[in-house]
């Protein structure tokens, strides 16, 4: 697994799979992710991290352009 090494094991099985395509070596996906597996390597990109996201707050106060009349706080 020499293009797993150069790459600063940063290749998983997608990539290696084009790379071994362009060097004319004919392997399906699962095959690599196979050997992969058995060799205990991990590419560095599978690994989903979490990333909190802020949102705008809904609390905004919007302008009455209808004119209604609403009672805030009292249930019907």
């Amino acid at each position: 697994m020499t293009i797993v090494k150069h790459s600063d094991q940063s290749y998983g099985s997608r990539r290696i799979r084009f790379a071994l395509q362009q060097a004319g070596i004919s392997v399906s996906g699962r095959y690599i992710a196979r050997v992969m597996k058995s060799l205990s390597l991990v590419s560095k990109y599978t690994i989903k991290r979490y990333r909190g996201y802020q949102t705008a707050s809904n609390s905004a106060v919007t302008a009455n352009h209808l004119q209604r009349q609403f009672d805030v706080g009292t249930k019907q």
